[in-house]
């Protein structure tokens, strides 16, 4: 049975996205380039099951004698991180510095302020923007978002040089708590060649009394994993 050939708009990608490169032995290619299926994942024909490999990669990746097992054959997640690896090489620098921030809204919670900074000079760049909220250890109903600008559906235009400023609304029960008020910020940095490029997540802590939001230095969940270990309460 012949193998599936990978779309148009799917190869196009690989070839952008490596230059052209091997991702597995690193080789510049140019038309010696061929993009092949994960081994194991022939039946599928997506960018997460394609791969660019050079004519003598492609016939090692497959190639491994169980019966005689010597050295290590190449696994599927080892494949695709590597070629996360070359395409982050060739695409990273397409990526400009993007900062989200919050800012206190002059009404007040639930109403909370945001600016979405592009700080580089080029090129532009789209990004999807995706919030958590989070009282005490819960999560709560995400923003109030009918336009999906908060929600990862939307893709914001960010032009270089640019800051973005808008508003969200989060839930009621925000108001009133006495519990600590997190809001998580997952980002994801779309190039030149639409590959996405997601960032670390970004977690702000409300402090009630000074009314201003503060970055944390790390992830919801790790504060979360944290506290149960110290077995203290966010």
């Amino acid at each position: 049975m012949p193998r599936k050939r990978f779309p148009e708009d799917v190869r196009r990608k690989c070839l952008l996205w490596s230059d052209r490169h091997c991702c597995l032995c690193g080789k510049a290619c140019g038309v010696d380039i061929e993009v092949a299926h994960i081994p194991g994942e022939e039946g599928k024909c997506e960018l997460d099951n394609a791969i660019p490999l050079c004519y003598d990669c492609h016939g090692r990746v497959g190639h491994y004698n169980p019966k005689h097992p010597k050295g290590n054959k190449f696994t599927a997640e080892e494949l695709k991180r590597r070629r996360e690896q070359v395409y982050e090489q060739y695409t990273r620098h397409f990526v400009s510095s993007v900062v989200p921030e919050f800012f206190e809204f002059p009404t007040g919670l639930p109403r909370v302020g945001s600016n979405l900074t592009n700080n580089g000079q080029f090129p532009p760049v789209r990004a999807k923007v995706k919030l958590r909220v989070f009282l005490g250890e819960r999560e709560i109903m995400g923003v109030n978002d009918q336009h999906g600008y908060y929600c990862g559906e939307t893709e914001w235009h960010l032009n270089p040089s640019t800051a973005i400023h808008g508003n969200f609304t989060i839930a009621e029960e925000c108001v009133k708590s006495t519990e600590t008020l997190r809001i998580q910020v997952s980002l994801t940095i779309i190039d030149f060649y639409d590959r996405p490029h997601e960032q670390l997540p970004w977690c702000y802590l409300y402090d009630r009394v000074r009314k201003i939001w503060i970055l944390e230095p790390t992830s919801f969940e790790n504060l979360k994993d944290r506290a149960r270990e110290k077995q203290y309460k966010l």
